[in-house]
């Protein structure tokens, strides 16, 4: 099932946006960031991996003119695992709307690792 889910972003501490459950898998297909503030802003938009996995920076710092957005679409899927969290932060104080979409699903009962093992 398709979900949306958003956050407005007013000061520089990082935001959950979303938690992806235990027992779920998520296709993340769409973000957009909207600067409604009346100045440039920078973005940091990233997923959260459980350690000891590196954090996946999807934004890190982006520039967003006042006024403006930032959109991926459905031609970019990031499949997220159970625990991954989608985070998101400013580098100051003002009006930032981040909103994602993602197809929820139920995981595999086996995750293969593709590693020959």
């Amino acid at each position: 099932m398709l979900y949306t889910k958003n956050k407005n972003l007013t000061d520089t501490s990082t935001q959950t946006i979303v938690t992806i459950p235990a027992g779920y898998v998520a296709h993340w297909s769409m973000a957009f960031v909207a600067n409604l503030h009346n100045a440039t802003n920078s973005i940091t938009l990233f997923v959260d991996k459980p350690s000891p996995t590196a954090d996946v920076y999807i934004y890190n710092g982006t520039n967003v003119s006042s006024k403006e957005n930032l959109l991926i679409d459905g031609n970019a899927v990031f499949v997220l695992q159970p625990g991954d969290i989608i985070k998101a932060s400013t580098s100051s104080s003002g009006n930032m709307e981040v909103v994602v979409t993602f197809d929820l699903l139920e995981a595999p009962a086996v995750f293969n690792n593709f590693n020959g093992s």
